[in-house]
């Protein structure tokens, strides 16, 4: 007679243990795509404010390295720069948006202290610069 208690040769094997998966994989993942967000939320959030900065850059009372110094149309770009700057030479008395140097008899002769003017286009906007020493 054979023992009850004696495990048969022939019974199946216990069921074996999924091994654990790894959550790495996903991690990393998940930070990669936070990553590409921000990074993405950046640039658009600086393409969105792109002309804001350069209005700023441009205002009323900010100077510029050069600025014409004759009555006869120039190729000057100015950029600007601190007014305590030793590159200062120039400061913006007056910004008119959309307007250019045809305009400048009616939009800077009536600023005081304006010598000169200038023409900026910047991504598509033109603004006409009223320039006087700084």
């Amino acid at each position: 007679m054979t023992d009850p208690i004696a495990p048969s040769p022939y019974a199946a094997p216990p069921p074996a243990v999924p091994p654990k998966k790894s959550k790495a994989g996903k991690i990393v993942l998940i930070i990669a795509i936070v990553l590409f967000v921000l990074c993405g939320g950046i640039v658009g959030l600086f393409f969105a404010f792109r002309g804001k900065i350069v209005d700023v850059a441009y205002a009323e009372g900010n100077c510029v390295d050069s600025m014409p110094t004759s009555t006869t149309a120039q190729a000057v770009a100015p950029n600007p720069v601190p007014c305590d700057s030793s590159k200062a030479v120039g400061k913006i008395l007056k910004v008119a948006d959309g307007k250019t140097l045809a305009d400048t008899d009616s939009v800077c002769g009536a600023v005081s202290g304006a010598t000169s003017s200038v023409q900026i286009t910047i991504s598509g906007s033109t603004k006409l610069l009223c320039l006087g020493p700084k």
